[in-house]
């Protein structure tokens, strides 16, 4: 099991390029499933997430392989409908396949999902919506089991109660069989517009896909599709914006500077795509340039405390949340932390606490925040992706040596954290952890 070593207090200074988006590559995975032809996916990082997905789509016989940054999947041979739950008790993504497995073999098994323990992340509106769209669905020994679709019991007009994103991936390939099926076409109302969401919708338009979407109404429409047959169909993975979000709001934290290459196309460059996160460091004071190729993070005068609430896109990012407690850390003065979407987002808050930070958290939705108090190095351990990166952010402010373990779930999200770290003058290290035997021999795990 490695750890991560950091030596405090660091200044965040340099150039990063972004990789590419976790949360956008796994629905191209996703829909890999459905298409005659192989995908070949640019720009993918090789992080612990997107292992566990090559790992599912092998198992269930698919041609899967990670070759220079890129991921080329063919389908054709595809010889199960059913997710293995080892491999799919490691990351909640796993879920997301049901749809296109469903397209692809009118049938699937899928386990309940893992992945991050914060909270309830129930699956009920992906289950009650498979049920709308004319398909059995029963639980049976854990795993949820889709099959027997009958056009005679389609609802053709689906409101989500609220604006889930899996729900939203799940019911674009549920919608696509549906809608080639009955010839009919299947619309959604209030679904999810997250920019990964939103790419993979172009992705499959590109492709032959019958759909139609309208961000401002949150609205989805399904046609009857003719998907594209090639020998290889490539695609471009967008930029991760969160892994560029916490880099910028480390480079604040620090009281560094921080050049964010930045050259995808506008409506999913960083810059577009990160809107709301810029607006509010420019609030508090931080100096952000925008410019066609890149964003400049400078601090050029005393940082303000402030209020934010997470909401779905385009408000503010839940998956930014733990790091913005992080930052208001090094701010002088009260700052008030509102989680809207998920319970017990805050489980990374009582890592912060040992290394000296004052938050006080109220009903696992309301976070408040003590600034400008030194924190001091301490053993701490990674509760989950983005909680993981808020600790390791609090590590680098802190004087003295702090010692993050369960680093792995860090690098889940994360493409080679503690170099790029280095790279922006943080002094870091990671390091095998070793334990003994009982017959004395030194071991790692």
């Amino acid at each position: 099991m490695r750890r991560i070593f950091c030596e405090g207090p660091n200044v965040l200074r340099g150039h990063f390029t972004p990789q590419g988006s976790k949360n956008g590559v796994l629905p191209l995975l996703a829909a890999s499933i459905i298409f005659d032809s192989v995908i070949k996916i640019n720009n993918v990082p090789y992080i612990e997430d997107i292992k566990t997905m090559i790992s599912i789509l092998q198992n269930l016989g698919i041609s899967c392989k990670f070759v220079n940054n890129s991921i080329i999947v063919d389908s054709r041979d595809i010889k199960s409908f059913e997710i293995d739950w080892e491999l799919a008790s490691k990351m909640r993504a796993s879920f997301d396949l049901l749809g296109s497995l469903v397209f692809r073999c009118s049938k699937a098994v899928v386990p309940f999902p893992g992945g991050c323990l914060i909270g309830n992340r129930k699956v009920d509106m992906h289950l009650w919506i498979t049920k709308q769209l004319g398909f059995d669905v029963q639980i049976e020994s854990g795993n949820v089991v889709v099959n027997d679709f009958d056009e005679n019991h389609v609802n053709e007009e689906i409101k989500f109660w609220i604006p889930s994103v899996g729900a939203t991936k799940n019911a674009t390939f549920l919608g696509m069989f549906v809608s080639n099926s009955t010839n009919k076409t299947v619309i959604f109302h209030n679904v999810a517009i997250e920019p990964e969401i939103t790419y993979l919708w172009d992705f499959l338009i590109q492709n032959g896909a019958n759909i139609y979407y309208d961000e401002e109404k949150r609205v989805l429409k399904i046609g009857p599709s003719k998907l594209v047959h090639s020998s290889v169909i490539t695609v471009d993975n967008i930029p991760d914006r969160i892994e560029a979000g916490t880099y910028a709001i480390a480079a604040c934290a620090t009281r560094g500077n921080i050049w964010i290459e930045d050259n995808f196309d506008k409506k999913y460059s960083v810059k577009n795509m990160l809107s709301k996160l810029w607006e509010v460091l420019k609030e508090i004071g931080v100096d952000i340039s925008c410019l066609h190729d890149g964003i400049e993070v400078k601090i050029v005068k005393p940082l303000s405390s402030f209020e934010i609430s997470t909401d779905v896109y385009p408000g503010f990012p839940t998956d930014l949340q733990p790091q913005m407690v992080s930052l208001a850390l090094s701010v002088d003065g009260v700052s008030v932390v509102r989680e809207n979407l998920f319970d017990d987002r805050f489980v990374y808050v009582g890592e912060l606490l040992r290394l000296g930070a004052d938050i006080n958290v109220v009903g696992n939705k309301v976070a408040t925040v003590y600034g400008g108090k030194n924190l001091k190095g301490a053993p701490v351990r990674a509760t989950d992706i983005r909680g993981g990166a808020a600790i390791l952010i609090a590590c680098l402010m802190s004087e003295g040596q702090s010692v993050v373990s369960d680093v792995y779930q860090i690098e889940r999200g994360y493409e080679n954290i503690v170099e790029k770290m280095s790279k922006l003058g943080a002094r870091v290290f990671e390091e095998e952890q070793k334990t003994l035997t009982k017959s004395g021999q030194e071991i790692l795990r």
